[in-house]
């Protein structure tokens, strides 16, 4: 890591992975969230819903930057709203001095850099003097195979309900507790603009329940599951990762993410509970090494269904 690390803070440690399989992959030093003001100038009395593409398993929704129209990814993972260095640079966008590196998956680390967006559209809601950052999402957009100029990222999240319908094809903005009831809601905590769960992992049907931190992370693409940090060096993790395949895991800024990939037995969030899943495991996950969060549930696990992400009211639900 090329900063030194708040490990108070979990600051923007999904942006340097947000697009990668491998879930989050860094962190850096940066304005504490609570610093700033980013909420919508407007937004929606009621749930008002926008079509989205998916594209290697990222929502790709149309938004406007200043007046001009780009396609973003709407990434629960990011802390801030996230633009490519080379993107701000065409729009005339002034950067201020680099807050930190981002740690990133891969070998490479990227600066990130304060800017002020004078105006964003997404769907429903309207920015004002939005914070952000820029960061180089070049290696990112290799990995996803198209242009990833812009991320979406906790200031669309944090005032309100987002619904991500993938049957549909559908994003859903509303207000706090706007969305249909749940039948079983799941306690969300909101750690530095990031959605985190508690969730229960067997790693075998006999073994000991595992409580496990996890980011809910929408730029997980391919893996129903990401973990690293602490936990792999426990008996359980070490026996999981022998049963598991070396192969890549991800792709982030810093480039490729090495690791094995396994099943495990069961795992439990609040009252849903799925069997067998698909895990990555991987050591080249630095924001894991925080003791903050252990890893991240990544899309694959509710890709055929509904989710739907309820900061203020500290909840979130899914339909698989």
């Amino acid at each position: 890591m090329r900063v030194a690390m708040n490990k108070n803070r979990l600051a923007c440690a999904i942006i340097a992975a947000m697009i990668c399989a491998s879930g989050p992959a860094g962190t850096a030093t940066a304005q504490t969230p609570e610093a700033v003001n980013d909420a919508p100038a407007i937004a929606p009395s009621r749930p008002s819903s926008i079509p989205f593409k998916l594209r290697d398993n990222l929502v790709t929704i149309d938004t406007t930057i200043n007046g001009r129209r780009l396609s973003a990814v709407l990434d629960s993972g990011a802390s801030y709203m996230i633009i490519d260095r080379s993107m701000a640079q065409e729009l005339g966008l002034s950067e201020g001095a680099s807050t930190g590196d981002v740690a990133a998956a891969g070998s490479h680390a990227e600066q990130l850099r304060p800017i002020d967006i004078e105006s964003l559209i997404v769907g429903p809601l309207r920015f004002e003097h939005v914070p952000g950052h820029t960061v180089n999402l070049g290696q990112l957009s290799s990995s996803a195979g198209f242009p990833i100029p812009l991320l979406i990222g906790a200031p669309a999240f944090k005032h309100g309900a987002v619904t991500v319908d993938y049957r549909r094809h559908r994003v859903t903005f509303g207000p706090s507790r706007s969305a249909p009831a749940c039948a079983a809601p799941i306690p969300l905590n909101v750690v530095d603009n990031v959605p985190v769960v508690e969730v229960d992992v067997r790693t075998t049907p006999q073994a000991e329940p595992v409580r496990l931190k996890l980011v809910v992370d929408l730029g997980t693409r391919h893996n129903a599951m990401m973990v690293g940090g602490p936990f792999l060096r426990s008996e359980a993790g070490m026996a999981l990762m022998r049963s598991g395949r070396e192969q890549k895991v991800g792709h982030g800024v810093g480039g490729a993410v090495q690791g094995n990939i396994a099943r495990i037995a069961e795992l439990r969030a609040g009252a849903l509970q799925v069997a067998d899943v698909q895990v990555a495991l991987t050591a080249g996950a630095s924001a894991f090494e925080a003791g903050i969060v252990d890893g991240s549930l990544g899309v694959p696990f509710w890709e055929k269904g509904v989710i739907t992400f309820d900061y203020p009211a500290q909840q979130m639900c899914m339909e698989r």
